[in-house]
């Protein structure tokens, strides 16, 4: 089952070496700044992914398929982090992501700049599950949404319903099969773009993959990629390439729950690197 892309970048006019530049040399020099702002946990994660959303496009070598897996895997650990701050504002932490150097930090402010919305905990517990780190997506599982509600940047409140879906399932909660039905619900009732394409997208194919419903996961998986593109591609607009449908985290992320349950992702799509829905480099 083959899902092609309806936007094509006009390489021609801007040469994919030229998106690839900035982050590279951005990601080069990464050890000379990370210490310098607690924000570099956030900036310096978004480059690997716009990276790796980028390199989609290109032959995927085994050079390239290294360079996007590995960038994914130092993003997976800096969004983890980062929202780890948040939990306990006052606390000095000290981190350590592989080979950057060694920093410690506080959440204090995060709230008040508007941090730790739940699109950025989508986000980060999604390149968790692509990037297999368990101890990334266990703490971000037990992440209070109480705290998100306090940020200074308020989301719908359904998206505060979509984190606790996936955190009703990662616990392993009795309730999740009602708490799922009831984000549906909200997501139908509050009816705008965001809700029917990209939000309903995320939870049917949630759905297909953690319920006995009568779902096949490759068909739903193969509608959402399209619903999604197609949603992107209105909100970037005529003169923005819609980056984001280069790479959904989230529905990557529930193919590579299904592959390593032991079943077959048929979906073929270069949204869905093939590399990444096995974990080669994980």
């Amino acid at each position: 089952m083959k899902v092609a892309r309806a936007y094509q970048p006009d390489f021609e006019k801007n040469p994919l070496d030229d998106w690839l530049e900035f982050p590279r040399e951005e990601i080069e020099e990464t050890p000379d700044y990370f210490g310098d702002y607690r924000d570099n946990l956030i900036s310096c994660a978004d480059k690997r992914i716009r990276l790796a959303r980028w390199l989609t496009w290109e032959e995927q070598t085994p050079e390239v398929t290294k360079e996007s897996a590995t960038g994914l895997r130092y993003a997976a650990k800096m969004y983890a982090s980062f929202l780890k701050l948040g939990i306990n504002p006052e606390q000095e932490q000290t981190l350590t992501i592989y080979d950057l150097p060694t920093v410690t930090w506080n959440g204090k402010g995060m709230l008040a700049q508007g941090y730790l919305a739940p699109q950025e905990w989508f986000d980060a517990y999604f390149l968790s599950v692509i990037t297999r780190d368990t101890e990334s997506m266990n703490s971000l599982a037990d992440f209070p949404i109480e705290t998100m509600k306090q940020s200074a940047t308020q989301a719908d409140p359904v998206m505060y319903s979509l984190v606790e879906v996936f955190q009703a399932y990662h616990h392993g909660r009795a309730d999740y099969p009602s708490v799922l039905g009831r984000a549906m619900k909200e997501l139908v009732d509050d009816g705008d773009d965001w809700s029917l394409d990209i939000g309903m997208g995320y939870l049917e194919t949630f759905a297909a993959l953690t319920t006995n419903m009568d779902i096949d996961f490759n068909e739903v998986l193969a509608k959402n990629l399209t619903l999604q593109e197609k949603y992107h591609i209105r909100e970037s607009g005529p003169d923005r390439a819609p980056v984001k449908s280069f790479l959904s985290l989230q529905l990557l992320g529930m193919a590579c729950m299904w592959h390593d349950r032991g079943n077959q992702v048929t979906v073929e799509a270069d949204a869905l690197p093939r590399f990444l829905v096995e974990g080669t480099y994980f």
